[in-house]
């Protein structure tokens, strides 16, 4: 071991190409944890600000209606204690809302996030460079292991005075392993210990690491020491590999999912609802109620309207929007899991796309993380509408003193999400 040693010091390549994937794994995490710092920081300032305005739109109320409708609430994804190391979903998904006793579907998917244009670049974290840079390097170390012997005259040699041919690659292969390993799980494990990772799912991630690394090092090794060709042909058909199983399949696969399953999307989502809440205005007022007592039986005694606005009859069309909306947010959320499925199904295939996905779940970035969120919001929403329904429909007379008592948990209370 020590003479194999002696000779990965004396491979200024390897050495180099190992400290590249330290310092590339290492800006990887710096950029993670700087991007949660400051989504924390934001997420700090929005509940402050959130909390300031609402308290002072309750000092300008004079009825329900109008303090149900000026009254935003906050509602936030905080970023998990592995955030930083898979960004995922989160630039593609809002993770700060704020959001009232309106119809809640149009508020979800009319939200923006980020600038479509440069969400397509993605962002450069730690799972990238798992992902795409790692296997690059994997080639890099190892695709002359044999060739290179060979092409000086020196395996037959080493053939010769090794009792097993192949125990003469074990030390080589284990310590040049060594030494990419630490270059990928320094910097993952520093970045857990500054994020305080729990101890599980930081071992859950490196043993993610840990077997993105074993296959390529076995797929590479496998063309170095079955092929008996020069070390160029060997590196140009190991990239080859790697632009199948890490561009073309997921590229392919991605043009295939899209194509094969097709379905509303969030915008047309959000459509059905305006729609249907700005077509109520030129309706009946029976039109609205009459859906409405039927889904909320318990208000279906409130006292009868006049043809005059009332707020009773707003928000109750506004529910009636979101109970429109149903089933269209339903077939929206279902065309996402399904073509979420058969990523999964990619994932098989594609070294790439399921380290990916692995870091992905484990830091709660992934899909199932962003509609829990949204379920969280709808959730949220409904208690936020049964604080005001029951002075809305009774007809309480509005006073100050009242709307103080009205009782309506933070965000994070009414999610069960702790001190966040």
């Amino acid at each position: 071991m020590q003479q194999e040693f002696n000779f990965l010091r004396k491979s200024k390549a390897v050495l180099g190409a190992m400290l590249l994937l330290l310092a590339v794994s290492g800006i990887s995490i710096g950029l993670g944890l700087d991007y949660v710092a400051q989504e924390r920081q934001q997420i700090e300032e929005f509940i402050a600000l959130d909390a300031e305005q609402r308290a002072y739109k309750r000092t300008q109320a004079y009825d329900w209606g109008g303090a149900a409708y000026d009254a935003f609430h906050a509602t936030w994804n905080s970023p998990s204690d592995l955030t930083f190391a898979a960004i995922g979903q989160r630039d593609l998904n809002p993770t700060m809302m704020r959001i009232r006793a309106l119809a809640v579907e149009g508020q979800i998917y009319e939200t923006d996030s980020v600038n479509p244009e440069l969400a397509l670049a993605g962002r450069f974290d730690f799972a990238f460079v798992i992902a795409y840079l790692l296997p690059l390097i994997v080639i890099f170390v190892f695709y002359d292991l044999v060739a290179s012997e060979r092409e000086s005259g020196r395996l037959n040699l080493l053939s010769v005075s090794a009792e097993n041919s192949r125990s003469i690659w074990i030390p080589r292969i284990a310590l040049r392993l060594l030494g990419i390993l630490f270059a990928i799980l320094a910097p993952l494990w520093f970045g857990g210990f500054v994020e305080g990772t729990t101890l599980s799912i930081l071992l859950s991630a490196s043993l993610a690491v840990m077997l993105q690394l074993g296959i390529w090092t076995a797929l590479v090794l496998a063309i170095a020491m079955q092929l008996t060709l020069r070390s160029e042909s060997i590196a140009s058909i190991s990239v080859g590999v790697w632009v199948v199983l890490t561009l073309a399949i997921p590229i392919a696969g991605k043009a295939y999912i899209e194509n094969a399953v097709t379905g509303i999307k969030g915008a047309e989502v959000a459509l059905v609802q305006r729609e249907a809440v700005n077509d109520a205005w030129d309706l009946p007022k029976a039109d609205t109620m009459e859906p409405f007592y039927a889904s909320h039986p318990q208000w279906s005694d409130s006292e009868p309207m006049t043809d005059a606005f009332h707020w009773k009859w707003y928000y109750a069309f506004q529910q009636v929007g979101d109970e429109i909306a149903a089933d269209p947010a339903r077939e929206y959320r279902e065309t996402m899991l399904a073509r979420d499925e058969m990523t999964a199904a990619i994932a098989w295939v594609s070294p790439a796309v399921a380290i990916q996905r692995q870091l992905e779940a484990l830091a709660q970035t992934n899909l199932d993380a962003s509609l829990t969120f949204e379920d969280q919001v709808r959730g949220f929403h409904e208690k936020i509408r049964r604080a005001y329904y029951p002075v809305l429909f009774r007809e309480v007379p509005f006073s100050k003193e009242r709307l103080a008592q009205i009782y309506i948990p933070d965000f994070s209370e009414a999610a069960g999400l702790g001190s966040d």
